[in-house]
């Protein structure tokens, strides 16, 4: 009996090591954090791309990155089934709101969802800024999205200054769309 005992111990030892470890790298990978400088499209032209508009804005209107120019953008990539996106919507509409004077424009672009799925969590969610779809995926693709919630922050000439991936804390990106203005 007793070797038995230890077996199960060692056992139970190595479950909760595994499941402690497992805990350890799904909480790193929702840690805020901020991802940038090696992104290849930062410094260099924002690629162009068409968006219809779902929410805060006139249903099916589009929009241009290419006739933002003038304008601070941020491009939100995200899903109504991801989590992180979640989290980080409040904190967009936020900035959204607090750099609209200053000429900032946030574009949610999603390219997961129908568009009255995108609007109708716009709406729960209480969202100011215009929430777009991304149709086939284009401009996720043209962006090189991999990851949601992925921010693109472009100045007002059309680069693109920051490329962000994950949930990005309020703190860091209010420092970025500062210095962006």
């Amino acid at each position: 009996m007793p070797a038995a005992e230890t077996s199960d111990g060692k056992l139970r030892s190595w479950v909760f090591a595994g499941l402690l470890g497992l805990g350890a790298l799904a909480g790193l990978s929702l840690m805020p954090r901020v991802v940038g400088g090696g992104s290849p499209f930062e410094g260099k032209p924002a690629p162009d791309a068409v968006f219809s508009v779902a929410a805060n804005g006139d249903p099916g209107a589009r929009m241009q990155i290419e006739q933002l120019k003038g304008h601070p953008v941020v491009l939100d990539f995200w899903a109504t089934w991801c989590g992180p996106c979640a989290a980080q919507a409040p904190i967009l509409d936020r900035i959204a709101r607090r750099y609209e004077k200053q000429g900032l424009i946030v574009l949610g672009v999603n390219a997961h969802d129908p568009p009255a799925r995108a609007k109708s969590y716009a709406e729960k969610k209480g969202l100011s800024y215009p929430i777009v779809i991304d149709a086939g995926q284009e401009a996720a693709q043209a962006y090189d999205v991999t990851n949601l919630p992925s921010l693109v922050v472009i100045d007002r000439e059309g680069k693109v200054v920051r490329y962000l991936t994950g949930l990005v804390d309020e703190a860091s990106l209010d420092e970025i769309i500062a210095a962006t203005l």
